[in-house]
């Protein structure tokens, strides 16, 4: 490395040191979870209608749905990191609680879906019926 990117990286890491790891861990989470959705996005907009936003909907139940970690320093965690784990461990509580965690965030997403979908086609159907009247020359 030379000498004059070598202040430059101490600079760096001093910096990410003065911030606290819980920090830096939910930040980065956040952003890699938005990044996810979003590329996601790119490609579910390709899909047919429901099928593009329902598997929006379970992508964004496993990785966004939140649940507090076992341990003494427990925190905030993902609810699929705990499900993994209770797998492993073969820890049945730990399994039903995360799935019931994910599959909440699911059924409301999708009902949620559902009720937006029917918005959308409800405001498309009005905005027909007055184009339709204005052009009509009775």
């Amino acid at each position: 490395m030379r000498e004059d990117q070598s202040g430059i990286w101490t600079n760096v890491l001093s910096v990410l040191d003065s911030i606290p790891e819980d920090s830096i861990a939910i930040t980065v989470y956040v952003l890699g979870t938005l990044i996810i959705l979003w590329c996601w996005y790119a490609i579910a907009k390709r899909m047919p209608s429901p099928l593009g936003g329902i598997t929006w909907v379970v992508i964004f139940a496993i990785l966004a749905t939140p649940t507090i970690s076992e341990g003494p320093n427990s925190g905030i965690a993902p609810a699929a990191f705990g499900f993994l784990f209770g797998v492993l461990t073969k820890d049945s509580p730990l399994i039903w609680s995360n799935l019931s965690l994910i599959a909440f965030v699911m059924a409301v997403g999708l009902i949620a879906g559902y009720f937006w979908s029917k918005y959308r086609a409800n405001k498309a159907a009005t905005q027909a019926s007055k184009t339709v009247k204005i052009s009509s020359p009775l």
